[in-house]
C-alpha cells in the first residue's frame, strides 16, 4: 500500500495503514531554500493530494502524475512570482527538467478525515475539547515550513523519515 512520488533527488512513497484518509498538501524544494517549490495542485482540491486508508498508488516522477490522477502540480519560482499551474507534462518538471533536478520532498501538511467522506476526524461532542488527527510534518531541513519528523494524536501516528540504499533515498510519510 502507498503512493510513491519522485522528485529527481529522492522518491516519496506515503503508507497509509489507517483507517482514516490522509488528505495533504505535498512540497517539494531545494535544500536551505524555498524556491522553487512543488507542490500537489488539484482544481477540485486545491493543494492536496488524498491517500485513502489502506490503499494502493504509485507515482514515480512529476511527469507521471496525469497517469496516476494528478492533473497539476503549483509551481512557485520565487516569493515575488505567484505560483504557475504546470501540467505533468511540462518540460521543467521532467525528470531531467531544471524543476526537479533541483528539488526534493520536505514538507506536508495534513489532515486526517473519515474514510470516503468530506468529515475530519476529531472528537466532536459538544463539550468535549476537539481532538484532531492533522498536522505538519518534514524533514527538519526546510527552513520555508516548520514541522517535526512525526505527529502522534489519540486517533493515530504519523511519521516522516528518510533512508537510502545505494544512490538513490527514499522518503517515507507512514501514517498508523
Amino acid at each position: 500500500m502507498g503512493i510513491q512520488i519522485s522528485a529527481q533527488q529522492s522518491k516519496l512513497t506515503i503508507n497509509n495503514y489507517s483507517t482514516y484518509d490522509f488528505h495533504g498538501q505535498l512540497m517539494a524544494t531545494p535544500l536551505g531554500t524555498c524556491y522553487p517549490m512543488v507542490s500537489i495542485a488539484d482544481p477540485a482540491i486545491p493543494n492536496q493530494l488524498i491517500v485513502p486508508a489502506s490503499s494502493s498508488f504509485n507515482l514515480s516522477t512529476y511527469s507521471d502524475g496525469l497517469a496516476s490522477g494528478i492533473s497539476s502540480f503549483l509551481v512557485t519560482t520565487s516569493p515575488t512570482n505567484p505560483a504557475t499551474v504546470r501540467a505533468p507534462s511540462h518540460p521543467t518538471l521532467s525528470s531531467t527538467g531544471p524543476i526537479s533536478i533541483n528539488t526534493d520532498w520536505r514538507h506536508t501538511k495534513f489532515q486526517m478525515y473519515f474514510a470516503g467522506t468530506g468529515t475530519p476526524v476529531s472528537s466532536g461532542g459538544t463539550n468535549i475539547p476537539e481532538t484532531y488527527f492533522n498536522g505538519n510534518l518534514g524533514d527538519g531541513t526546510n527552513s520555508c515550513f516548520s514541522g517535526p519528523t512525526n505527529v502522534s494524536s489519540f486517533y493515530g501516528y504519523a511519521e516522516w523519515y528518510t533512508i537510502s540504499s545505494g544512490s538513490i533515498k527514499y522518503t517515507f510519510i507512514d501514517i498508523f
